[in-house]
């Protein structure tokens, strides 16, 4: 190719780009923010319970706890068993309630909610009504918070508590 259509290329270029509109970074505006890509949230959201008898007079762990395994090998305990499962519905202040061995109740208010994680209240009372626990926490959406509770026979009470929505 020779140098004068070289050049005559090359200038036919820069006049192309001169003429096109300049991007937003060349102009020193930043470029218009991406929306957040999300899934819907739902009206209610489920809440699980579990009650898990956590002990050190045997090591086994009940097959149901699975999933659960590696946050109960952080207890001071060497065997979980697995004597309920509840679950309940609520909406945004609401209330759900479950009873627990030994006349223990649980009390789970969902304060709010977003994309990311559920905020909730939970209570637990002895069987007399006593406070025993009074705590506000974050759960992540669809996942679990393990409460360890009150005790109960040779060990305590474990209660992961699961937000699906």
């Amino acid at each position: 190719m020779s140098r004068t259509r070289f050049s005559a290329l090359l200038a036919g270029l820069v006049a192309l780009c001169t003429a096109l509109p300049a991007p937003a970074l060349a102009q020193g505006k930043p470029p218009p923010p991406k929306p957040p890509v999300s899934q819907p949230v739902k009206a209610k959201v489920d809440m699980q319970i579990r009650v898990v008898y956590a002990t050190s007079s045997h090591s086994r762990v009940d097959p149901q706890l699975s999933s659960l395994t590696r946050y109960l090998s952080h207890l001071r305990f060497t065997g979980y068993e697995l004597l309920d499962t509840q679950r309940a519905q609520t909406a945004l202040g609401g209330k759900a309630q479950f009873s627990v061995v030994g006349g223990r109740k649980v009390t789970v208010t969902l304060l709010g909610r977003d994309e990311r994680k559920a905020r909730v209240r939970v209570q637990v009372s002895g069987a007399r009504g006593k406070q025993l626990l009074d705590t506000t926490m974050s759960v992540n959406r669809n996942g679990t918070v393990i409460v360890a509770g009150p005790k109960y026979q040779d060990g305590i009470l474990v209660l992961p508590l699961t937000a699906r929505y």
